[in-house]
């Protein structure tokens, strides 16, 4: 009787707490508030069992995040983790990983946040549409922070999706707005056009929504619009300022329009009001107003600014992907360890029961049969068993050869290909220096000669990689080795065929008054050697004077700009 009694004062306390559960989840999405006070008022060591522990927990998590509590421990959610993972539904596991992703996230963990919605989303069965719509919307903001802004529009798009067909009209709205703000940083006039045509069919916004429209709207139009759409949202925006990012948008289009002096009182504006702003922003904003107030030299050294900070945004891009792919690595790794592991113990069971099996099958056997029918059984399951280990060897073995062959033939098609590819180029180039020939007349001797020459040991290379014989390639070698042991006469030679192909390029070099033996200097920096080896080849003392005698009539500051890339740089130019 005292059992029974204390069972029903149990099963009394446990109905009491799912009650008081089954309040606070109702009043969830409407009461926050009310909700996190219900739920504080739970007893925890009164719960009865698991389930009810994971289900306090979840809730408890639900109503901390939507009471902007955030949380980056999972001392709260833990119980949920443990329990609904494995034994949970599929909702509950969405819910779940949902808010274990929203800790990650708090915790400035994107790889480990992005791996929790998707494990949430990985499943057929869903469905709490409007959770499904918040983890499209949390994965939406993660890849906005990496920068990703493709994956940032298309996430907001399909939450966007979601809530009106659950009718959230404003959270629709806000997703739209974000897909609208990634297409036009984009420059996909497309999406961005298909955005607006599904925001116009809200029938009314209220002030926050409309000052939100009315900045991409301009924004929209410095993007794409033509300079009479900008001036029609001018007036809008200036009614409409909500944030000093509306104001350098506004300052901007002021640019835009031609009127820099009140772009410029916009920038003052922005950079003296003590607030925090898009200093980035700023400076790219600042450097068309300045060069269109004539400030070309605080231009100049805006832009320099600007381009730092961009380089350091960009250098801060390649971390984060690094961080990506070797946390991505890790979680794969631990995956596939815990599939293993899984495997393993699945495996164990089934070989267990097989065991099990196979000893009470010999154990009727041995029951039910006399020893020499037992020892003909066990002779013929070894007989068996040997012969497929056999088979299965020989089939391991073909199966290895075939890999083998394969690979092999591979490896020879790609040697062809190599060799194709090779031939190729070579014909192109000595039937690109035959043209020059016939079709030049008015080409020195000298620079006819060298094409010639060249084109004698284009010719013998062909030959060489056409009937795979070294032979053929001895004059090319003798060649190269006259040609560059007489520095003088290879690098007249090198200036002589840069003055066939690109004669723009060395009419540069002369225009700025620098001597043939300077220009020779300068092709060798063309045809891809480094300082370094520049200097080793010509190995002379001279070196360092000559290239600082080339910067100076070139105007290069000796700490600006590398010689060599400039050089490579104008050849592509010019």
């Amino acid at each position: 009787m005292l059992l029974s009694l204390a069972c029903s004062t149990i099963s009394c306390s446990g109905t009491k707490e799912q009650e008081t559960l089954n309040r606070a989840e109702a009043l969830m999405e409407s009461h926050p508030d009310s909700a996190l006070i219900i739920l504080s008022t739970i007893d925890k060591g009164q719960l009865s069992d698991k389930n009810q522990k994971a289900k306090y927990a979840l809730l408890m998590s639900m109503a901390l995040d939507k009471n902007y509590i955030d949380t980056t421990t999972f001392d709260v959610l833990q119980p949920a983790c443990d329990y609904y993972i494995e034994k949970g539904t599929p909702d509950d596991m969405l819910r779940t990983y949902y808010y274990r992703g929203r800790i990650f996230q708090n915790q400035g963990d994107h790889d480990n946040a992005l791996n929790s919605f998707s494990k949430g989303l990985d499943n057929p069965h869903l469905t709490d549409s409007l959770t499904i719509a918040r983890t499209l919307v949390a994965i939406g903001y993660i890849y906005n922070e990496l920068f990703d802004i493709d994956s940032y529009v298309s996430y907001s798009l399909k939450a966007a999706d979601i809530y009106n067909g659950l009718a959230f009209r404003n959270q629709e709205l806000d997703c739209l707005f974000k897909a609208l703000d990634g297409a036009i940083i984009l420059g996909n006039q497309s999406i961005g056009d298909s955005i607006i045509n599904s925001i116009e069919h809200f029938s009314s916004l209220d002030s926050i929504s409309k000052k939100s429209l009315t900045r991409l709207q301009l924004s929209y139009a410095l993007k794409f619009g033509a300079t009479d759409d900008i001036k029609g949202l001018i007036h809008e925006q200036e009614e409409n300022l909500s944030s000093l990012n509306d104001a350098l948008n506004l300052a901007l289009a002021y640019n835009k329009v031609g009127n820099d002096n009140k772009a410029f009182q916009l920038l003052n504006i922005v950079k003296n009001s003590g607030l925090p702003y898009d200093t980035l922003r700023h400076l790219s904003i600042s450097v068309p107003i300045f060069e269109g107030l004539g400030n070309y030299k605080d231009a100049l050294s805006l832009y320099k600014q600007y381009s730092h900070k961009q380089d350091s945004i960009d250098f801060l891009k390649f971390e984060q992907a690094s961080r990506s792919i070797v946390e991505k690595h890790r979680i794969e790794l631990q995956a596939q360890k815990d599939a293993r592991h899984k495997s393993r113990i699945i495996w164990g069971c089934f070989g267990g029961i097989a065991v099990l099996s196979m000893g009470i099958l010999i154990l009727c056997l041995l029951v039910r049969s006399n020893r020499a029918k037992k020892e003909l059984a066990l002779e013929k399951v070894r007989t068996k068993e040997a012969e497929n280990a056999k088979l299965k060897s020989e089939k391991d073995n073909l199966a290895l050869e075939n890999r083998n062959l394969q690979l092999e033939r591979d490896k020879k098609a790609l040697e062809a290909e190599n060799l194709a590819h090779r031939v190729e180029a070579l014909e192109n180039e000595s039937d690109s220096l035959k043209a020059l020939i016939n079709s030049r007349e008015e080409l020195p001797m000298e620079v006819q000669r060298e094409i010639k020459v060249r084109i004698e040991m284009l010719n013998s290379l062909l030959a060489s990689y056409i009937t795979n014989n070294d032979q053929y390639e001895k004059p090319y070698d003798v060649w190269i080795k006259e040609l560059t042991d007489n520095k003088d006469e290879f690098m007249n030679s090198n200036r002589l065929a840069f003055q066939v192909s690109h004669p723009r390029f060395i009419q540069y070099f002369e225009d700025h008054n620098l001597t043939t033996d300077e220009i020779n200097y300068v092709c060798l920096y063309a045809i891809g050697l480094r300082g370094k080896e520049v200097g080793n080849y010509m190995n002379k003392r001279s070196h360092v004077n000559t290239s600082s005698a080339i910067r100076k009539k070139l105007g290069i500051d000796k700490h600006e700009t590398n010689i060599g890339i400039y050089v490579r740089k104008l050849l592509k130019n010019l």
